[in-house]
């Protein structure tokens, strides 16, 4: 039946219905972007246990399988974006499609202008993958052909082991490491753009339909824009919302739900617009902060903490790994669950603005020490004070605390409502882990085929690479390794009340475990656990573990790398800050709930890079152990706060690595995990932590920094604007990297603005000056 909708019934019985979307969106389904080939639906990632009975499909597209746990779609729709449709019972709920528009391109360099024994390509396209297909010459070329996404992406020659550019294309950009990539421009099929909207509430008369004598008024949602030429797609919760002609009634069964969304898809020929997304208060749009609560993650305002170097509450648990081959910087300082549970009830994160803790790992590590630091002028093993080297996956380590401790921070924490999202490991174990010493075969082979040892291979052997030697990585492609290893995950929220995960080392996680965790977090719990992943690499394969039946988001470390490489230096790169942002929102959304880091445990501190004394070419590690860091220039600390604006300014959620708030200094991992300091701040901590604390709370006051239309753009050299539009809410921030300052004429755009950061010169109030180095907020009075 070409060129229609087709219709299965699958004559199934339905049981009863439990929202299967992501579990931190009150069970919204993520939309599938569709494969050129073919494309698989879970629909358990959907629907959890309950049976659909009939299926129907958008035009174009045809089902290749006849199953009812899988969908198995080829063809392409007749639109960019589309909807197929799932009834269970009377109810009828949409996944929103999105067709692909992929080109085959191909990368091709003469033989004689490279010239080695194994010439690779490595890119964003194949992860930086240096163990990819060795390249042939075939009539004097070397050639390679991928299928992409119209976009940027960033690639150069792997030749014998050396990093080496296309020598045969001219563009290319900084890598933020001292060096430079290629750029492999990937066109659109068309020059059709969707263009911008905005969405304006209004209010329409309708009839009630349950009671035909009742005329309702009921809030209306219309698109703001004079252009002609987008389509749309809208939805209320996974229904759609349809006909839809540019303005939608909001349906009055949404006045039964606390929360549910309007969400607003545009497209133009083959080109995905952007999105919108409206919360609505029992079937009328969020219009004051205070109708929010924890459960709406939008507005979280994260804040990660290692509680080994954190705070010290309980002495009595201090137990540092005796064993004097340990330098002190990497063994146990005492920081502990009681010492965490003491800030919250001592109001430390609700002084700061932050409603979020992001915990590093609790559960038991060894006692002894491991591993090997041997490439300068100091040597050390090293103990587990981190967390991240489990021999259980259930017991709380004993320097940290107990079952007891767990529940009191938790319960601290929600009193004053926040949320506590817990790091778990579940990729690999300690090799005194019981489950390796009693199932070695449940660990993947530490040696390759080829006799080589398989570790640190983070991509070409990404689901089966040992971090190290005593760290097992456990093959998580088997059920009958994943059974358990979910479980053990699924007891945090079980038996504790925490409100999500941070999961560490995503990528290397076979998709098998995280749809079955998430089934069965979907199946135990009764609240949105918020489900957050760490993979670096493409957005296409960070975009891959974000879905309905994974995970809800991940943070993101493209562009947290390009806000480095525009804010910690000067001529900072503000063009490819742009690309990057934009590329985010197309392939994540653009109201994901993506992690805007400040840094992390793993990675240089910002101001110590915006300090220069790690370069980014530099071995950081190294210089942490044979370098002493010390305070860093006034400079840093405002490039730190510039990072900080941006973060906060974003779709997705802002989160503070502990220490940034104030500018703690640090190189490599050790030396970026240095103990948290609570007091005595100079004045540059002290204005930087005063910057912080005003953008939580402007972060905490606004709709349109949460759930925001975003648009970006370079206003002229080193000045950034970001502008952020919830229906009449609007905010402009204004950021400049530059050492000069600059001036901006307000009259440039409609309506009054409240600055926040920059006194208003009492000669010209519609002048803003922005000083070197700075940033401002503008809210729109309306």
């Amino acid at each position: 039946m070409k060129g229609k909708a087709l219709f299965f019934s699958l004559f199934l019985t339905s049981i009863a219905f439990y929202a299967g979307g992501q579990t931190a969106l009150h069970g919204l389904f993520t939309p599938v972007q569709l494969q050129p080939e073919q494309s698989t639906i879970y629909l358990r990632d959907y629907l959890v246990d309950e049976a659909p009975d009939a299926i129907e499909l958008p035009r174009g597209l045809y089902q290749l399988n006849n199953s009812i746990d899988t969908i198995v779609l080829s063809g392409k729709m007749a639109q960019k974006i589309d909807v197929l449709k799932v009834r269970t019972g009377a109810e009828t709920r949409s996944i929103v499609l999105i067709n692909p528009s992929a080109r085959q391109v191909n990368i091709t360099v003469s033989a004689q202008q490279l010239y080695g024994k194994e010439v690779r390509i490595i890119g964003a396209f194949n992860n930086w993958n240096r163990g990819s297909e060795v390249l042939k010459p075939g009539k004097g070329v070397y050639s390679a052909s991928y299928t992409l996404e119209p976009g940027s992406y960033e690639y150069k020659f792997f030749v014998d082991g050396q990093e080496m550019l296309d020598p045969s294309n001219p563009d290319s950009v900084s890598n933020g490491m001292g060096g430079y990539n290629n750029i492999l421009e990937v066109k659109p099929e068309s020059d059709e753009r969707a263009h911008a909207f905005d969405l304006q509430l209004g209010k329409d008369t309708i009839r009630d339909p349950d009671v035909l004598e009742k005329i309702t008024i009921q809030p209306s949602i219309k698109i703001s824009s004079r252009l002609k030429g987008n389509q749309y797609l809208a939805l209320w919760n996974n229904q759609k919302i349809e006909p839809f002609h540019g303005t939608l009634t909001i349906p009055l069964k949404a006045k039964k739900t606390k929360r549910s969304y309007i969400r607003v898809y545009s497209f133009a020929g083959s080109d995905k617009g952007r999105d919108q997304l409206i919360p609505l208060e029992y079937g009328v749009p969020v219009s004051e902060v205070n109708e929010l609560d924890r459960s709406d993650w939008h507005q979280a305002r994260m804040y990660f903490l290692m509680i080994d170097r954190f705070y010290n509450g309980n002495t009595k648990n201090d137990l540092p790994t005796p064993d004097t081959s340990i330098k002190p910087i990497a063994n146990y300082m005492g920081g502990d669950l009681a010492g965490v549970a003491q800030k919250v009830a001592g109001g430390f994160f609700e002084d700061l603005g932050t409603n979020t803790i992001w915990l590093s790992p609790i559960t038991q590590n060894p006692y002894d020490a491991w591993g090997l630091w041997n490439k300068g002028k100091v040597h050390s093993t090293f103990s587990g004070y981190h967390g991240y080297w489990p021999i259980s996956n259930k017991r709380v380590d004993t320097r940290f605390g107990d079952s007891k401790g767990v529940k009191t921070l938790l319960r601290e924490a929600h009193a004053r409502k926040q949320n506590v999202v817990l790091d778990y490991v579940a990729n690999h174990v300690h090799i005194h882990h019981p489950v390796y010493t009693q199932h070695k075969d449940w660990a993947t082979n530490l040696y390759l085929p080829d006799g080589t040892k398989n570790t640190e291979k983070w991509d070409a052997h990404r689901l089966t690479t040992w971090f190290d030697d005593h760290l097992p990585t456990l093959d998580l492609r088997r059920y009958e390794v994943v059974d358990p290893m979910a479980d053990s995950a699924l007891f945090w929220v079980d038996r504790y009340d925490f409100d999500g995960f941070r999961h560490d080392a995503t990528k290397h996680i076979d998709e098998l475990y995280w749809r079955t965790l998430t089934y069965r977090i979907k199946k135990k719990t009764g609240k949105p656990i918020y489900q957050i992943g760490e993979t670096y690499g493409s957005p296409q394969l960070i975009n891959s573990y974000i879905s309905s039946g994974m995970l809800d988001a991940q943070f993101d470390f493209n562009l947290y790398d390009a806000a480095v490489s525009a804010f910690a230096f000067k001529n900072g790169d503000l063009d490819n800050l742009i690309h990057k942002t934009q590329q985010a929102l197309n392939v994540y959304g653009y109201h994901h709930l993506m992690g805007n880091i400040s840094g992390n445990q793993d990675r240089v501190r910002f101001i110590t890079l915006a300090n220069g004394d790690v370069k980014p070419q530099d071995d950081a590690k190294l210089v942490g152990w044979d370098t002493e860091i010390g305070k860093p220039a006034t400079e840093a600390y405002q490039r730190l706060a510039l990072l900080h604006a941006f973060n906060y300014a974003m779709p997705g959620i802002p989160c503070i690595c502990y220490g940034d708030e104030y500018g703690m200094p640090g190189a490599g991992d050790p030396d970026n995990r240095r103990m948290m300091i609570f007091e005595g701040y100079d004045s540059d901590e002290q204005a930087l932590l005063s910057k912080v604390k005003k953008l939580n709370a402007l972060r905490a006051g606004n709709l349109a920094l949460l759930y925001g239309s975003t648009s970006i753009e370079k206003l002229k050299e080193n000045l950034l604007l970001i502008t952020r539009v919830y229906l009449d809410e609007e905010v402009k921030v204004l950021i400049n990297t530059g050492s000069k300052a600059q001036d901006i004429d307000l009259r440039t755009w409609k309506g009054q603005y409240v600055r926040h950061f920059t006194e208003e010169p009492a000669a010209a109030e519609y002048l803003l000056t922005l000083p070197p180095l700075s940033f401002e907020y503008l809210i729109k009075i309306n």
